[in-house]
C-alpha cells in the first residue's frame, strides 16, 4: 500500500496523465478531416471572407499560347466567389480547338499572385497560393480535330474541382544535350514541380479518340479524387469506375512506324547508353498524331475493354526524379531516393473481348513499390481472386480474327483446346504473390513468387542471390565490364521450388495416356515413377545423393502430395561456377549447392 507521502505523487502523475488525454482527445475532435472526393464534389462551400477580383486580370497572367473568353463574371455574395459563365480556354495556335465549361466559380483568386508566377517574377522555391477553390461545371471540348480532320477526339466532364491551388515560378537551364523531345519533357517535369494543391476532383469523364480509318477508343472515369500534391509527390489518389475501350480495324501501327529509320542514340561509350537511349522519335510523334490507331493497335481481333471498380495509391513520391528530368541529366548514384510508388489497392479489375470476360481480378494489393536510385528495391504484390477464361479467349481466336486466321489455325486451336480441356485449364482460377527486396548497399536480393490454381495445384518459388552494390554496378558500367562478366560474379544463397499437387497430376498422365495408347493414366504414372527409381538407382556412381532425389520423385508421382527442392550452400556460389560445374563436371552440382529433394504426402 502506498504511504502518505506516496499518495500527493501518484494523484499528481494521474492528474497529468488525464490531462494529456483530454488534451489529446480534443486535439482529434476539433482536427479538420482529412479533405475527400465527397467534400470536393457534392458538399455546398462558400468562403465567408471572400472577396470579389479581376478574373480578366488573372486570366491574362496565363501563359501567352492560352486563350481565355467567357460570357460574363459577376461576384455572388452568398457563396463568397467570383461565378464566370460560358469560360473557354483555347490554344492560340489553334484557337478552334478549345475546352468550354458552362460554368465557373472560383474563389479567392489573386491576380497579382498569378501574374508573378507566370511571369517568372514570383519564387522559384515557394509556392505563392493562386486561389482558394475553383469548380468548372459542365465541360466539354470543341474542335478537337487534326490531320486534315481524319484524326479526331472529344472530351467532357460534368465537374472539376481543384482546392487551394498554389504555384511558383519555374526557368530552365541550358542543356544542349536536350533534343526536341527532350525539350518537352524537361518542360513537362518542370510544371509538375512547380504547383501545389490540398484537394483535386472530376466526375463523369469522358474521352474518345477516332480515325477515318476505323479505329476507336472510348475511355470513361466516374470519379478520381486526389489530396495532398505537392511537386510530383501526392498523399492520396483515387479513382473508382474506369473503364477503356479499344476498337481496331485490323491494321497494326506499330509496325509500321517500327520499319521505319530510327533516331541517332547517344553516344556508345556514355556507361549509362542504354537508359539514356529514347524511344525513336518517328514512334512518339506516331503516338501523338495518331493515338488512335496506336492505342487500336492492342485489339486486332475487335473490341478490347478494360474495367477497374475502385483503385487508389498512398504515399506516392516523384519529386525527386522529376527535378532530375528537369534537368535532363541523369542523377548520381547518391540520389537514392528518387522514386516511391507507395501502396496501392484495386478492385474488380476485368478485361473484356468483343464483350465476352476472360479475364478477372477481385483484389490487387502492392504494398510496396519503391527504388533505391533508379533501380526497383522492394515491391511487394498480391493479388486475390484472379480468373482466366481459356474458352472465351479460344472463341475470339476462332471467330474474331478474322476468316482467314481461323481457316489456318483451325486445326491447331482444336488441338489446343482438347489439351486445356483434358488438363482442366480451360478456366483458372486462384491467387497470386510476388515479393521482390534489392539492397543497394550490398548487391543482396530476395525474390518470391507464389500461386495457388484452384483444383489445379500450388507453388512457391524462393531466390537469394548476392550481387554488386549499385556502387560496383556503376563502376562496371564505366569500365565497360561485360554484362555477362557481372552477372557471372553474382552469387546463388539459397533456392526453393515447391509444387503441391491438387488434382493436375492426375489429369496430365490422363491425358498423356491418351495420346500414347497406353491404358489409363495410373498405369502411365506407375511406369513414369518406376523409370524414375530405377534411373535414380543408375545414377549413384555419379553422386550418392541422386537416388534419395529421384525416390522422392517418384513417391510424388505415386502418391501425389509435395514435391519440393532446395539449394542452400553453406557458402554463396558465383554464377560462374555454377556454369563451370555444369559444363564440366555436372555430378557435384547436388554438393555444391547443397540439393535436397523431399516429398511431402497430402
Amino acid at each position: 500500500m502506498p504511504t502518505f507521502h506516496q499518495r500527493p505523487v501518484r494523484a499528481m502523475r494521474a492528474m497529468l496523465c488525464a490531462s494529456v488525454a483530454a488534451f489529446a482527445l480534443h486535439a482529434c475532435a476539433t482536427a479538420p478531416a482529412p479533405l475527400t472526393a465527397v467534400d470536393l464534389l457534392g458538399a455546398p462551400y462558400s468562403l465567408r471572407s471572400g472577396e470579389a477580383f479581376d478574373v480578366d486580370r488573372m486570366f491574362a497572367a496565363l501563359p501567352d499560347w492560352v486563350e481565355v473568353s467567357h460570357g460574363g463574371a459577376s461576384f455572388d455574395a452568398g457563396l463568397g466567389a467570383m461565378v464566370v459563365s460560358d469560360l473557354r480556354f483555347a490554344l492560340s495556335a489553334a484557337p478552334e480547338a478549345g475546352l468550354r465549361a458552362e460554368r465557373a466559380v472560383i474563389w479567392g483568386g489573386d491576380p497579382a499572385a498569378a501574374e508573378a508566377v507566370f511571369s517568372g517574377a514570383a519564387s522559384f522555391s515557394d509556392m505563392a497560393p493562386l486561389f482558394d477553390r475553383m469548380t468548372l461545371e459542365k465541360v466539354t471540348s470543341e474542335g478537337l480535330q487534326w490531320e486534315a480532320g481524319t484524326e479526331n477526339a472529344g472530351l467532357s466532364l460534368d465537374k472539376l474541382v481543384i482546392d487551394g491551388l498554389a504555384a511558383r515560378s519555374y526557368a530552365l537551364a541550358p542543356n544542349p544535350g536536350a533534343n526536341e523531345e527532350g525539350s518537352i519533357l524537361r518542360h513537362i517535369a518542370a510544371v509538375m514541380t512547380s504547383f501545389a494543391y490540398d484537394g483535386a476532383a472530376y466526375s463523369n469523364l469522358t474521352v474518345r479518340l477516332n480515325n477515318s480509318q476505323g479505329d476507336r477508343v472510348a475511355l470513361k472515369v466516374a470519379e478520381a479524387f486526389a489530396r495532398g500534391y505537392r511537386s510530383g509527390d501526392v498523399d492520396y489518389q483515387s479513382l473508382s469506375g474506369f473503364s477503356m475501350s479499344a476498337e481496331g480495324f485490323g491494321g497494326d501501327p506499330l509496325v509500321e512506324v517500327a520499319e521505319k529509320k530510327k533516331s541517332e542514340k547517344p553516344a556508345a561509350d556514355h556507361p549509362y547508353a542504354k537508359i539514356l537511349n529514347k524511344p525513336p522519335a518517328e514512334t512518339a510523334r506516331e503516338m501523338v498524331r495518331h493515338p488512335a490507331a496506336f492505342l487500336a493497335a492492342a485489339a486486332p481481333g475487335g473490341a478490347l475493354e478494360y474495367q477497374i471498380d475502385a483503385t487508389d495509391a498512398r504515399n506516392v513520391s516523384l519529386s525527386n526524379a522529376l527535378s532530375w528530368l528537369a534537368k535532363w541529366e541523369l542523377p548520381p548514384i547518391t540520389e537514392t531516393d528518387l522514386m516511391d510508388f507507395g501502396q496501392q489497392t484495386m478492385t474488380g479489375y476485368r478485361e473484356l473481348w468483343n464483350g465476352q470476360p476472360y479475364y478477372s481480378i477481385d483484389y490487387t494489393e502492392v504494398s510496396a513499390a519503391d527504388f533505391y536510385w533508379l533501380v526497383p528495391s522492394h515491391y511487394e504484390a498480391s493479388y486475390t481472386g484472379f480468373s482466366y477464361d481459356m474458352n472465351v479467349v479460344m472463341d475470339q481466336m476462332r471467330h474474331g480474327m478474322g476468316p482467314g486466321f481461323a481457316t489456318e489455325a483451325a486445326p491447331q486451336l482444336d488441338q489446343m483446346a482438347a489439351a486445356l480441356s483434358a488438363l482442366g485449364l480451360e478456366q483458372i482460377a486462384g491467387d497470386l504473390g510476388f515479393s521482390w527486396r534489392w539492397n543497394g548497399e550490398t548487391g543482396d536480393a530476395a525474390m518470391t513468387a507464389t500461386s495457388d490454381i484452384v483444383d489445379n495445384f500450388s507453388n512457391d518459388i524462393g531466390l537469394d542471390i548476392g550481387g554488386p552494390s549499385l556502387a560496383e554496378w556503376d563502376a562496371m558500367a564505366r569500365d565497360q565490364t561485360l554484362a555477362k562478366d557481372a552477372v557471372g560474379g553474382m552469387t546463388l544463397k539459397n533456392f526453393l521450388f515447391s509444387f503441391s499437387d491438387a488434382g493436375f497430376t492426375d489429369r496430365v498422365f490422363a491425358y498423356a495416356a491418351e495420346q500414347n495408347g497406353v491404358e489409363s493414366g495410373p498405369e502411365m504414372r506407375q511406369a513414369m515413377s518406376g523409370m524414375v527409381r530405377l534411373t535414380g538407382m543408375q545414377a549413384a556412381e555419379m553422386n550418392p545423393r541422386i537416388p534419395a532425389y529421384a525416390n522422392a520423385l517418384a513417391d510424388f508421382l505415386d502418391k501425389g502430395g509435395t514435391i519440393s527442392l532446395t539449394a542452400a550452400p553453406s557458402e554463396p556460389v558465383s554464377f560462374d561456377a555454377v556454369q563451370a560445374a555444369a559444363q564440366l563436371s555436372p555430378q557435384t552440382l547436388p554438393d555444391m549447392l547443397n540439393v535436397s529433394v523431399t516429398h511431402t504426402p497430402e
